[in-house]
């Protein structure tokens, strides 16, 4: 069966999903088999760039676990390459205003809902065989992690072709002057999250965000909750401790 699975997943609950960032097909083979709802292929701060998905996406296909890129940039052509390789959910980084979400949305649907070159693609495969199938089922949620995202953040989620609205903690921190910590994040990031996921509701789009699971009792519909290398550090610095704390000598 074509179609986006995470876009039917979302319909009914939170979905989780990890950050993929080590270029390898095994890695992400162990990811694929963890649950997750979505792996999101991170050209943007990961080890591998637009050029170097095809082989990484395939390893998602014929699974339950749905492929998603964030690209490095707001850029037409890498949002084109990554939805040829087979994401079927673009993240766009450092979006700030309704004009720029525009943009990401233009270079995510084909005419003459927008502007993607067509070509006969993996998408195909998994979303649908026509430019209206793969119009309806791609995903472009785009990322509100700056001062001026957030202040335009009800107009960033308004606008035609937006299905989400993603919200970089990190980032949007550093923006208003405050560390990058894991949640619970400082107040002024909390607030901020606050107030995109109300947006979001009154835009009738999804709500994402990089956390953990408690954030799903607050409105939020997408959330990662891991990276591929915080999860191999995390696992090997508790395994090391582990056996050397059970040492007898």
């Amino acid at each position: 069966m074509t179609g986006n699975k995470l876009r039917r997943k979302w319909r009914e609950r939170t979905v989780f999903g990890v950050w993929s960032t080590i270029p390898s097909t095994a890695a992400v083979e162990v990811l694929v088999e963890c649950g997750y709802d979505f792996v999101a292929f991170d050209c943007q701060h990961g080890q591998f760039g637009v050029a170097d998905l095809e082989p990484l996406l395939r390893v998602t296909a014929r699974t339950e676990v749905t492929p998603a890129v964030r690209v490095p940039g707001n850029d037409y052509y890498a949002i084109g390459h990554a939805l040829d390789a087979g994401a079927e959910v673009l993240i766009v980084p450092m979006v700030e205003t309704a004009e720029q979400a525009a943009r990401a949305a233009f270079a995510t649907r084909y005419p003459p809902e927008g502007g993607r070159s067509f070509a006969r693609n993996r998408g195909m495969a998994a979303l649908g065989a026509t430019p209206a199938e793969l119009n309806r089922e791609v995903a472009c949620l785009v990322m509100v992690e700056t001062a001026t995202g957030l202040a335009n953040a009800a107009e960033i989620a308004a606008t035609p072709g937006v299905d989400g609205v993603f919200v970089g903690p990190a980032d949007l921190g550093l923006a208003l002057g405050l560390p990058p910590g894991p949640p619970p994040f400082a107040a002024e990031v909390e607030r901020g999250i606050d107030q995109v996921v109300s947006a979001c509701r009154s835009a009738g789009v999804i709500a994402g965000l990089h956390a953990n699971g408690g954030y799903a009792a607050r409105g939020v519909d997408l959330v990662t909750v891991a990276a591929d290398h915080d999860l191999l550090r995390v696992a090997g610095r508790n395994t090391i401790a582990q056996a050397r704390g059970t040492t007898s000598r």
